[in-house]
């Protein structure tokens, strides 16, 4: 080897010595969560850790974030191609699908440092191994290069987290967002949490993390969250917060879905952590069995994030159903209905495979209130087995299950009450017509539906009425609707 290689080799290896034994400092500088994003600059060497994350652009020129994976093996050799992990959806658009072993045009530039462009590294992608929007948003991309040739080139692999978080965690994102002035990858730092099984957020599977990371735009999908203390991609960023805009989320009011809203959502990357053999990607080993999933719902636009138990006309309490009607590409199928998404990875409680010519899940939801999630997996086989592999395949529909509306009690003839003491709702919304008008309730988007601070007062004469109202928790969670015809005492 030429001096002048050895010195460079020696300087690579003296700059990762400072950063990771003991991890002599603070990964993320001392950022906090109200923190503005950071922009990185390498000029230095600052940041050999993240030389790996890098900037994925399409034939399009549509362009998202990627991460090199650290798929070394046992010895600590690189012997395979090099593979990056980036969001599903950046790869192919497609909700509800997986896609194996498919054409990907397209590239990755690494050492994406705002203030050194000359030492940009560009590598085309090869193939798209595996790309999911079914259950989760993830997908695994071959270079058409080796591991060991970036590694030549001071780029830097990172690992991944082999176990999925059940807690919170202190983490780094690391991306390189659109809308900034200078163009390249900057960090913010944030708590990233569990969903805890439900996501009212549109398109959000239940098995996301979410964080309130500064500085994340469009853009910054595929980027990956970054455990502070050991550096390990913990997930990959799926939607971001900022691509609603502020003055919305600004106003929300006690809505649930608008306080959603607020937050960043990102994918676990652990699970693709045990599809790495000897350095090569395999999805047919024991512990790797990721497949095709192609599972199309029925009018999704109607599918409701809450549902409610309902009191019938003898005063008993009813519980909804799933009724759910989807198509999908194997001729059997399996599902469970759970409160924890981490029972979907269980093999116990699932049902007997139905034939999936005409897929309709209709089974009653509750009677526990709170998060229930549906699991669903195609299965070519009736008698097939299920293995903890297989089930990483699962697609997962979740809702939320709630009290009936209370009922409106009415006082003195002429003030109307909500009970709050004993249901877990505190925010009643009402409006009021004639019934000879109409006796249907609009739903809770309607706008005459006002906050009834105090109850309501009415006046004798303006009985009979149609009292359409509704209930949200401490949470902005909302109840059903309910109907009530008031006639007054003079009508019996």
């Amino acid at each position: 080897m030429a001096p002048t290689h050895i010195a460079c080799a020696f300087l690579y290896v003296l700059l990762l010595s400072t950063v990771w034994p003991g991890h002599a400092r603070d990964l993320a500088e001392g950022l906090t969560e109200q923190s503005p994003s950071v922009a990185l600059e390498n000029k230095n060497q600052r940041y050999p850790q993240w030389t790996g994350i890098g900037s994925l652009k399409n034939a399009l020129g549509q362009t998202c974030n990627a991460v090199l994976l650290d798929t070394r093996n046992r010895r600590g050799k690189a012997v395979g191609p090099a593979y990056v992990l980036t969001s599903g959806h950046c790869v192919f658009y497609s909700y509800g699908t997986a896609r194996i072993r498919q054409a990907f045009n397209a590239d990755v530039t690494f050492n994406y440092f705002h203030d050194t462009p000359e030492r940009h590294a560009t590598y085309a992608v090869k193939t798209a191994h595996w790309s999911s929007m079914a259950g989760t948003d993830l997908a695994i991309l071959e270079l058409d290069t080796s591991l060991a040739a970036l590694v030549a080139s001071a780029i830097m692999p990172l690992k991944l987290a082999s176990h999925r978080q059940t807690s919170d965690r202190e983490v780094i994102n690391v991306g390189a967002p659109t809308g900034f002035l200078k163009k390249g990858l900057r960090m913010s730092v944030c708590v990233e949490s569990p969903l805890n099984s439900f996501a009212e957020h549109p398109g959000v599977f239940p098995s996301a993390l979410h964080n309130r990371c500064n500085g994340l735009r469009p853009g910054s999908s595929g980027s990956p969250m970054l455990d502070r203390n050991t550096n390990e991609i913990t997930s990959i960023i799926s939607k971001v917060a900022s691509a609603i805009q502020k003055d919305i989320l600004n106003s929300c009011q006690n809505n649930s879905a608008c306080e959603a809203a607020k937050f960043n959502y990102s994918y676990p990357a652990n699970d693709v952590y045990y599809c790495f053999v000897d350095g090569v990607f395999r999805n047919d080993t024991p512990t790797c069995q990721l497949k095709a999933v192609d599972i199309t719902l029925d009018e999704p636009w109607d599918l409701k994030p809450y549902v409610h138990l309902q009191r019938d006309a003898a005063d008993q309490i009813t519980r909804p159903t799933w009724n759910l009607r989807f198509s999908i590409q194997e001729p059997f199928y399996r599902f469970k209905a759970v409160n924890d998404i981490s029972d979907c990875a269980r093999t116990h409680g699932y049902q007997v495979a139905a034939g999936s010519d005409e897929a309709y899940i209709d089974q009653p939801i509750g009677p526990v209130l709170g998060p229930h999630v549906l699991c669903i997996l195609g299965v070519q086989k009736a008698e097939q087995p299920l293995t903890q592999a297989l089930l990483r395949n699962v697609f997962t529909h979740s809702v939320f299950l709630t009290n009936p509306a209370p009922a409106p009690q009415l006082k003195h003839r002429y003030h109307i009450a909500w009970e709050s003491q004993h249901n877990g709702f505190n925010r009643h919304y009402y409006y009021s017509v004639n019934p000879a008008i109409s006796t249907l309730c609009g739903d809770i988007d309607d706008d005459r539906y006002t906050l009834a601070t105090d109850g309501i007062f009415l006046d004798i004469a303006e009985l009979p009425i149609t009292l359409c109202s509704y209930a949200r928790n401490s949470a902005g969670q909302p109840s059903a609707i309910r109907t009530d015809v008031i006639k007054g005492a003079r009508d019996g």
